[in-house]
């Protein structure tokens, strides 16, 4: 088993909160390391007026959530109820 080097503290999601609280944690002085599942993002290029209202890229394709089979989601009405996985993002489409 390889042993990484300490780190104060593991940020784990790199979104905007995430990357908001690792800089300011660095900033403090602590050594800080984030993680991030999600492919990288370059925010004037991914997210442009020009192509964020593409529908093929987005409410077909779904590019900027990770695929269900990939990510583990589950939904019930109830406690009670049998928990479904979630097998496509219906609620989540950002263009209609």
């Amino acid at each position: 088993m390889r042993r990484l080097p300490h780190k104060d503290v593991v940020v784990i999601g790199l979104g905007w909160t995430g990357s908001i609280l690792a800089l300011e944690m660095a900033q403090a002085g602590l050594d800080v390391v984030a993680i991030e599942r999600g492919p990288p993002r370059d925010t004037p290029t991914d997210f442009s007026i020009a192509s964020i209202q593409d529908g093929l890229c987005y409410h077909v394709r779904h590019d900027l959530f990770l695929r269900p089979a990939q990510s583990r989601l589950t939904f019930r009405n109830t406690v009670d109820r049998t928990v479904l996985p979630i097998r496509t993002w219906g609620a989540f489409i950002t263009y209609r």
